[in-house]
């Protein structure tokens, strides 16, 4: 009884949702997270290219009334650590815009991390619940600090792959001109620190208003934000964060991309795919938001943080782990739409294995792995899922003649209700 109770009382949270209070990471020590030898590497290899992007890419693009209004503003790389937050940059007096080492090297892990899982065909999504492990568990959760591209299985040499290398790259040095760029806006704007939660939020959306402008001089759509706002999402927390994040800053952001879309395309080769890309990190960025804003997701973040650990990111890294495309229904890996009975829809990744007529597999939508099992009926697969030791419930989806599959699913003997799925082979 008190298991079922339990179960229940779960159920219930995630159907009200919680507080937002409650749903804040604990407040954890990061100083130390990564050994000094590592961020001297980080002065000695990072530090010259940020400083040169900083100075001689982005400061020439300001116009006459910013460099005014900003005048000497420089890049401040000296500091070490920053020990509230893993992963926070800020605008400081005397302006300077403060990049703390241990934040550029957790950023730039993450990063490489994505890239390399995304060459791998492996969901990227392993990074942000990470992520999500880190904000919830601490910078040491199974007892030893989870360095980044160790925990998440990425080799020494990730980067020697070219392919690696472009993309992170490309994610990488758009994500920190973006970072850089924001805090200029912060100083730009003369914005002060302890406001009230809504002045923030506004200061947050005038320095990304700033930033979207500064890179739409430089041309370049600032494709790595999604991933980073992925990243950091787990750790947001508007009791006390220094850049409170929401659906309604996103909202800003992106209509600040479209306004300025023109200029981001202009003199491109292919301004066509040049707006492709760019719609696509405004969509990203509309995930993002869901994540922020649903109490229901932000609670299962927090469940997902709570419930893993290091040795599961390290399982099955490398390109033995993809599973061949499906050759028979329900047999391989599938990539779709999973959509609640409120609306929310996620994009997901399923991985199916069959034989005979049982099936077993696995589904991730942003929050967590999902475990199902069932039989295989004409073309209609009945199943049971699992998410965690809380939730659980029955299913059904269809197969159809070109190998897609659609269907619903509900809470514990419902089979529907709760919300639809919808995929195709990959």
């Amino acid at each position: 009884m008190r298991t079922v109770l339990a179960s229940f009382l779960s159920l219930l949270l995630l159907v009200i949702g919680l507080p937002a209070w409650a749903q804040c990471p604990p407040a954890y020590d990061w100083s130390g997270f990564y050994p000094p030898a590592i961020l001297d590497r980080v002065t000695q290899r990072t530090a010259p290219g940020l400083r040169s992007n900083f100075d001689q890419v982005m400061l020439p693009q300001l116009t006459d009334q910013e460099r005014r209004t900003l005048g000497g503003v420089a890049l401040d790389l000296g500091q070490r650590e920053y020990a509230q937050h893993p992963m926070n940059f800020y605008a400081a007096q005397g302006g300077r815009v403060v990049l703390p080492l241990s934040s550029v090297r957790m950023v730039s892990d993450l990063t490489l991390a994505v890239a390399w899982l995304n060459r791998h065909r492996q969901p990227e999504k392993k990074v942000f619940d990470y992520a999500a492990m880190l904000a919830f568990r601490g910078p040491a959760p199974d007892g030893v600090r989870a360095l980044p591209l160790a925990a998440l299985g990425v080799p020494d040499n990730a980067s020697d792959d070219p392919g690696v290398e472009d993309l992170f790259q490309k994610l990488y040095g758009d994500t920190m001109v973006f970072i850089m760029a924001h805090e200029l806006g912060h100083l730009f704007h003369g914005h002060s620190a302890n406001v009230s939660i809504e002045q923030s939020r506004r200061q947050e959306s005038e320095a990304d208003a700033f930033a979207v402008e500064l890179m739409a001089r430089l041309h370049a759509p600032p494709v790595g934000i999604v991933f980073y706002f992925n990243m950091v999402a787990p750790f947001e927390c508007p009791a006390r964060s220094t850049h409170p994040m929401s659906g309604q800053r996103i909202a800003r952001l992106t209509a600040a991309l479209r306004d300025n879309g023109p200029l981001f395309v202009q003199d491109k080769p292919s301004p066509q795919h040049e707006l492709q890309l760019l719609e696509s990190v405004i969509q990203g960025l509309g995930q993002v938001a869901k994540l922020l804003d649903d109490p229901d997701i932000r609670e299962s973040m927090r469940r997902t943080g709570l419930a893993s650990n290091v040795a599961q990111f390290n399982a099955a890294s490398g390109p033995a782990a993809v599973a061949p495309r499906p050759r028979q229904a329900f047999d391989g890996n599938y990539a779709g739409q999973w959509i609640d009975a409120k609306g929310t829809a996620l994009d997901f990744r399923m991985t199916l294995r069959r034989k005979e007529q049982t099936v077993r597999g696995q589904y991730e939508f942003g929050m967590g792995n999902v475990e199902l099992e069932g039989t295989v009926t004409g073309d209609q697969l009945d199943y049971a899922w699992r998410w965690g030791s809380d939730y659980f419930g029955r299913g059904r989806l269809k197969s159809t003649a070109d190998g897609r599959l659609q269907g619903t699913w509900g809470y514990t003997q419902r089979n529907e209700g709760a919300g639809t799925l919808t995929a195709q082979p990959r």
